[in-house]
């Protein structure tokens, strides 16, 4: 009897932590409904377009190729949110790019970094309403431009961006698991046969991306405890958004066109001629994301604008308090 009685006991305590999580999510969830929104004087660049990264725990180094590529190419806003670190804000200043320093709190219930970020573009864009008219929400460790980003796509409500030819969420088992895990397979059957699209990379009208970044968020709400540990998340909402039209009249553009991406199979679809990185047939991107997957196209970029000096740039972030490791181990908090 004992025996028979272990799985009940255990689906009991799983089912506790995940009520438990639910309560803690939400709880965070509404602290970001009441958020304190930054102050941002925008000093740099002109007009109402807007490239918006999350830039913590990241060197000058790091930074350097997406900085200065950006402002190579745009005279638009540029800003990006650091840590409470002045030092690297004097550095980017000096790059002609606005900084929001502020540090990550650090509670019950946050989910992993690349989710949470979701909430500092949400006050971000909060704050520059009436400011803004398009925002390129972009990461920033491996996105380089080669051209005016908004210049280069239309103006439609919100673009997503796929990552790669022959890359469904079918046949991209990390994608595609984190689908099935997190919606369900009523959901990950329906869309399943789409190209993944990647959350790094994602331009919008400013209400759009705001209304977008806001869905993103109380989709986690749906979202089993153990997988709001787990980085897939960001791009499973993102996913879901675009593939069941939870944003009207998005649209969705091919890895290899205005924003080229090097994921699984396409790493090697771009080469280095003259000065410029181009595609197979001969075109050139605007930016190029996750640029670091390929060692000859990283190298090239990294001489291009002072980048590390070799191999990928470094999370530089730390896990070293025993309360958030716990809280990990526990499942109460993404990493």
């Amino acid at each position: 009897m004992r025996c028979l009685g272990a799985p009940a006991k255990f689906g009991a305590s799983r089912d506790m932590l995940q009520y438990i999580w639910s309560k803690l999510y939400a709880q965070w969830l509404r602290s970001q409904l009441v958020r304190r929104l930054p102050k941002i004087e925008l000093k740099h660049g002109t007009g109402t377009n807007l490239i918006l990264g999350i830039a913590r725990n990241y060197s000058i180094s790091d930074l350097r190729p997406f900085v200065r590529s950006a402002r190579k190419f745009h005279d638009c806003r540029i800003l990006l949110v650091i840590n409470n670190d002045p030092e690297l804000g004097k550095a980017l200043e000096a790059e002609g790019v606005d900084c929001v320093l502020e540090d990550v709190s650090s509670s019950l219930g946050r989910p992993h970094m690349n989710f949470a970020r979701v909430t500092d573009y949400v006050a971000v864009l909060q704050a520059l309403s009436g400011q803004v008219e398009r925002v390129f929400l972009a990461d920033t460790r491996d996105v380089v431009f080669q051209s005016d980003i908004f210049e280069a796509l239309p103006d439609a409500p919100m673009i997503f961006f796929e990552e790669g030819k022959g890359f469904s969420l079918e046949s991209a088992g990390w994608n595609g698991n984190a689908i099935r895990r997190t919606f369900g397979l009523p959901v990950y059957d329906q869309i399943k046969h789409h190209e993944v699209i990647c959350s790094g990379t994602v331009l919008g009208r400013h209400g759009v991306t705001l209304m977008y970044c806001w869905e993103k968020l109380l989709l986690g709400q749906m979202v089993r405890r153990r997988h709001h540990m787990r980085s897939g998340v960001d791009q499973a909402t993102t996913n879901v958004i675009a593939r069941v039209n939870l944003v009207p009249s998005s649209v969705v553009m091919p890895y290899d066109g205005a924003v080229a991406t090097l994921s699984g199979h396409n790493t090697n679809f771009l080469s280095v001629k003259d000065g410029l990185l181009v595609t197979a047939q001969g075109g050139v991107p605007a930016a190029i994301h996750q640029y670091d997957r390929n060692p000859a196209v990283r190298d090239f970029v990294y001489a291009t604008y002072d980048g590390p000096k070799s191999g990928k740039a470094g999370d530089k972030s730390k896990d070293s308090t025993l309360r958030k490791k716990l809280r990990v181990a526990f499942g109460l908090q993404g990493p």
